[in-house]
């Protein structure tokens, strides 16, 4: 069995690389992320290939040359313990299905995924599975049909009989095992066109009579920023699950 490991963390790593070894065995390929590759370098282990913002591409690339094998995918900035792994073995089985580790998400953030899966369904006819891409174990035949496509879509949804689930409810792991998008300079671009609208709106209301057009003219303005915002949320929330 391979392991892909992701170091997108140097947290307790040599620890972390050691528990893979002793559950998975040595076949081992490392996926290092840019700003890591100087100190891991210091552990004297082989990496593989070094990626910035697209994981995906770089992982797609690395395995398209290798013999697609039984594969797991673990990302080092999940924690690991014995009863996780102990859990996660115990559902790979005889190793025919994938199997997917599926954090517990609250009301609000299935509210969230169920707006953001409507909009991975528009562009391309399913959902999102919602499993962490921290830890997955992939079987050869299908490590195979993903390299004659791309490897990110490995968290899309499938039918039920091709996949096993092990659902989590540790609120630590549960943390670690969703990625967070993180606020950048994009985020504002939305906020200033609402404080520009308002701006404009207010302007309108001093030297002007309110009328039902104007207004009406503002609220659909406001929706649509709004919606502008969401798509581009759900888009970031995309590329960062799929692609970096």
């Amino acid at each position: 069995m391979r392991v892909v490991f992701v170091v997108d963390s140097v947290a307790d790593l040599k620890q972390k690389i050691n528990t893979i070894k002793s559950t998975f065995g040595n076949d081992i390929v490392f996926i290092v992320k840019a700003h890591f590759t100087a100190l891991f370098s210091t552990f004297g282990l082989t990496t593989n290939a070094v990626y910035y913002n697209n994981l995906s591409r770089v992982m797609h690339f690395t395995l398209n040359k290798l013999n697609a094998e039984d594969t797991v995918i673990y990302f080092s900035s999940l924690s690991l313990n014995n009863g996780l792994l102990n859990k996660f073995v115990e559902k790979i089985g005889n190793g025919d299905k994938i199997v997917n580790v599926m954090p517990k998400y609250n009301w609000v953030e299935n509210s969230c995924n169920s707006v953001y899966n409507v909009y991975v369904k528009s562009l391309f006819k399913t959902k999102d599975s919602m499993a962490s891409p921290k830890l997955q174990y992939l079987p050869a035949q299908f490590v195979d049909e993903l390299l004659s496509s791309n490897i990110g879509n490995k968290l899309f949804e499938l039918k039920p009989e091709l996949v096993t689930t092990l659902q989590i409810e540790d609120k630590q792991l549960n943390k670690e095992l969703k990625p967070t998008v993180k606020f950048n300079r994009f985020h504002l671009i939305p906020i200033i066109i609402a404080l520009m609208l308002t701006y404009a709106l207010i302007l309108c209301l001093m030297f002007f009579k309110p009328n039902f057009f104007v207004i009406l003219t503002y609220v659909f303005l406001y929706i649509l920023d709004l919606t502008l915002a969401i798509i581009f949320q759900c888009k970031l929330k995309f590329d960062l699950r799929f692609l970096k």
